[in-house]
């Protein structure tokens, strides 16, 4: 499978694979957006939104040879996500460039952003999402917190209180005080109502809880 599960992205914020934690690009993203980490995402490097996806292409994958294909194409027949692909673009990758962009937009019709380092990489995924907040902000019925101001974090030990119920890990944890507030309003809430914030699966493991 391309990802663990249905990877649900709270407004505004990214998902990042943990592989990234402490790279230039994760750190020139803190402060900018909210980023949490995962794992389980698959050949996917950073979520912008529930179908958008980034996938990024280093200097090292061009010099290792085409591994990095089979990660392309993985996602590009995932029927549900809309990858990015950002590829580093220096002195040592230039040789190899008008291969990969004929790959990436001709033969897998993907998008193909060019990048000369990470920290012009992080500039790129903080314009990407402000781009994908926009876009979900035309719809509200599938944006609760359009009306919101950009919620604070939640307490550290109400966060970690609710990521130990069945089936919620860091990211729906988040939505779901983001939602309800508070551990107390969470405990009372219906199944319809955390339906709509985790989806149903999820729901029931919950609402059981």
């Amino acid at each position: 499978p391309v990802t663990a599960g249905p990877v649900i992205v709270p407004y505004g914020h990214v998902i990042g694979n943990e592989k990234w934690r402490g790279s230039e690009v994760a750190q020139r993203l803190q402060g900018k957006v909210q980023l949490i980490f995962e794992d389980g995402l698959g050949p996917v490097d950073f979520h912008l939104s529930d179908r958008t996806c980034i996938l990024y292409i280093s200097e090292a994958d061009l010099v290792a040879g085409d591994e990095f294909k089979r990660r392309l194409v993985r996602v590009r027949n995932a029927s549900n996500l809309r990858g990015l692909v950002i590829v580093e673009k220096t002195q040592i990758t230039n040789q190899y460039f008008s291969a990969v962009q004929k790959f990436v937009v001709l033969e897998l019709g993907m998008v193909l952003l060019p990048v000369a380092n990470q920290g012009e990489a992080s500039q790129l995924i903080i314009q990407l999402v402000s781009f994908c907040v926009r876009e979900q902000g035309r719809d509200q019925s599938t944006n609760p917190f359009l009306h919101k101001q950009r919620p604070p974090l939640p307490e550290p030990a109400a966060f970690r209180a609710v990521q130990h119920i069945p089936g919620v890990g860091k990211t729906k944890a988040l939505l779901l005080l983001e939602h309800f507030g508070t551990i107390h309003r969470l405990c009372n809430a219906s199944l319809g109502e955390l339906e709509q914030v985790v989806g149903q699966t999820a729901a029931q493991q919950i609402y059981t809880f």
